[in-house]
């Protein structure tokens, strides 16, 4: 199977969301990215998109997106450990 997108170093994956309004550190951000996978992060962005558009609403960070992610991250656990019980 074949992409029409290549794929992106994280270096340029910094470029692009800082270049679409995203604010953050970089190093922050390329070990975050790193860990986690730029397209499992984007449904915790997409909150923060203008309509119709893929820049950030300004004062964006990537902090804040990260902070969802992992507050989402752990009520998942909650609940699994709540479900098996």
């Amino acid at each position: 199977m074949r992409y029409g997108k290549p794929a992106l170093a994280f270096d340029k994956q910094i470029e692009l969301l800082r270049s679409r309004g995203m604010e953050g550190d970089p190093a922050f951000m390329r070990d975050r990215l790193s860990t986690v996978n730029y397209y499992r992060l984007t449904g915790y962005w997409h909150p923060f998109r203008l309509p119709n558009s893929d820049h950030f609403r300004p004062g964006t960070t990537f902090e804040r997106v990260w902070e969802r992610y992992v507050f989402d991250r752990k009520l998942r656990l909650v609940v699994m450990d709540a479900i098996e019980r």
